[in-house]
């Protein structure tokens, strides 16, 4: 038993010592005025970014470290959806007749890592598609973002940072008097 201890030890300084390289992402819902009865929609959601990862540091000597999230993004993007048309009003129900596809395109930050300082730049793309009795809209939303700082940022400005924009994006889509438009 005594020899063990220091084996134990040893093993859980490691795991302290290393960086964790999940990303937890809990975005704001979006802020809604409460709406009244509005019609029924399906809504369904897809994950077309080409990468995987959420963010990737690149190091002076050219090393990269991958960031993953520790639950699907696109999940996230749904219900903040969801949650949104919900107040406007709206019924989600997969048998309505109105449709609504989210496609989340790309969900990025790319950090600069150098000796004294680091560099990032955000970038987000969702497609929305709304087919209504016959007539479709297609209508991409964008955001990007960009900060700076000295050494190395810390994973809780790397995490608000990814919420914040996600919420915008969020925000972007149930807050679009055109795609209400179409939806009604």
């Amino acid at each position: 038993m005594r020899s063990l201890l220091p084996l134990l030890g040893a093993l859980l300084l490691t795991g302290c010592a290393s960086a964790p390289n999940t990303l937890i992402l809990s975005p704001d819902a979006p802020i809604v005025q409460p709406g009244s009865q509005q019609g029924a929609l399906a809504l369904t959601s897809v994950d077309h970014r080409p990468e995987q990862f959420l963010v990737e540091v690149r190091k002076d000597d050219g090393a990269a470290e991958l960031l993953s999230p520790a639950e699907p993004p696109r999940q996230l993007l749904e219900q903040g959806v969801r949650d949104g048309l919900s107040k406007l009003g709206y019924r989600i129900d997969p048998a309505a007749s109105v449709t609504m596809s989210l496609s989340l395109n790309k969900l990025v930050m790319k950090i600069d890592q150098g000796t004294f300082s680091h560099d990032a730049t955000t970038n987000l793309v969702a497609t929305v598609e709304v087919n209504n009795l016959g007539s479709t809209l297609t209508k991409e939303y964008r955001v990007r973002s960009s900060f700076s700082g000295p050494l190395k940022p810390e994973m809780a400005r790397i995490e608000r940072e990814m919420n914040d924009r996600l919420s915008q994006l969020m925000s972007d889509i149930v807050n679009d008097p055109e795609l209400h438009e179409h939806l009604n």
